[in-house]
């Protein structure tokens, strides 16, 4: 996407799974912690175009409105072309809100799910 990017995560790969067992004395063994990066996996519906790289890790701290935008470039798209993102194909998040807090509430498998179209598809 653009420099909110850590590292591009390839093919379908999961990431390791957390044991919950701290390895170092300043880990938390609290899972309400935000991470520092998550990975997002953005799945096309309807006549959107795919992308060749579905799988991205991104910082938590940026806001929905950042991966609107970088999406948007990754698809070359205009900015008066419509482009709508859902998170696990229920709602749409506000442009405002923590990558990081829409994690934490919806990930599935250790990733966030938002699949996006260029027209209205779900919610």
């Amino acid at each position: 996407m653009s420099d909110t990017i850590e590292d591009d995560v390839a093919g379908d790969q999961s990431t390791p799974q957390s044991t919950g067992v701290p390895t170092s004395p300043t880990q938390s063994t609290s899972t309400t912690a935000v991470k520092d990066s998550v990975i997002i996996y953005f799945k096309n519906a309807g006549s959107a175009p795919a992308l060749k790289q579905k799988k991205f890790k991104l910082q938590s701290t940026i806001n929905f409105q950042a991966v609107i935008d970088n999406l948007r470039k990754q698809l070359k798209m205009k900015p008066n072309e419509p482009l709508f993102l859902f998170v696990n194909q229920v709602f749409q998040p506000s442009p405002d809100e923590c990558l990081g807090e829409l994690f934490k509430c919806f990930s599935y498998n250790d990733q966030l799910v938002i699949n996006y179209s260029n027209a209205p598809a779900w919610g």
